[in-house]
């Protein structure tokens, strides 16, 4: 690997999973147009690039609204279950690291620099790519379910940062979709923004660079600064 040569660690940082650290989006891509086509309208890419990154509420309810079907209570959990029965399968089968992400998390481990993974992906499916990244790895995981409002909210990036007993602000994100990157410059946090898909807009308050290969850790301080992100806007639902 080609590393920057930066001479400072990042406080704590926080990494995103699908389309981040592994190559997932492609997988989960194939379970998401064929649960379209079960409802009966095959996907579009823009409906597509629109639930990435998504909870499980937030990708139902821009399915819902695609399909014109309400899609809560009982329905809700059916279609939760087929979307997650389908993706873990795949993911069995074909698990792949995204480039430089695993080499990343190497150096951090080296720089003894804390590291949560937040994720909006439920804990019973993120199981299965934590065994291929290894969970030990992480000093703090944060999942979808573990709070009540999911990215895009900010309160996945509180709650980790909470945990590593670091302050946002003074931690680097790592996210590959607009709506993991909204989450993270909305929580206070510097954001190196890595589309996973092409098209993505840029977001405002984040970094984009291409890819996490040469990245180390202390290049993530290196590529996040310059523009000051904002404050923390605060915990939703509080």
């Amino acid at each position: 690997m080609t590393s920057i040569s930066y001479d400072r660690v990042p406080a704590a940082v926080c990494l995103d999973m699908d389309g981040t650290l592994v190559d997932t989006e492609r997988l989960w891509d194939i379970a998401v147009y064929e649960l379209a086509e079960y409802m009966g309208r095959p996907l579009d890419e823009a409906t597509r690039e629109r639930t990435l990154g998504n909870s499980l509420p937030g990708f139902f309810a821009i399915l819902g609204e695609y399909t014109g079907r309400t899609i809560e209570g009982a329905e809700f959990d059916r279609l939760s279950r087929r979307l997650n029965a389908r993706v873990t399968e795949l993911m069995r089968s074909d698990m792949r690291w995204r480039p430089g992400a695993e080499e990343l998390l190497e150096d951090l481990a080296s720089a003894n620099a804390p590291v949560a993974l937040v994720t909006n992906t439920t804990a019973d499916v993120a199981a299965v790519p934590l065994e291929f990244i290894d969970r030990s790895r992480f000093h703090v995981v944060v999942t979808g379910c573990m709070v009540a409002d999911p990215k895009p909210a900010p309160d996945p990036y509180l709650l980790a940062c909470s945990r590593l007993g670091v302050d946002a602000t003074a931690a680097v994100a790592v996210e590959d979709s607009v709506t993991g990157a909204t989450a993270a410059v909305a929580a206070g946090c510097r954001v190196l923004y890595v589309p996973s898909t092409d098209g993505q807009p840029d977001v405002v308050g984040a970094h984009t660079h291409p890819s996490l290969a040469g990245v180390n850790a202390s290049g993530l301080v290196a590529l996040t600064s310059g523009t000051p992100v904002g404050a923390a806007v605060g915990q939703s639902g509080a």
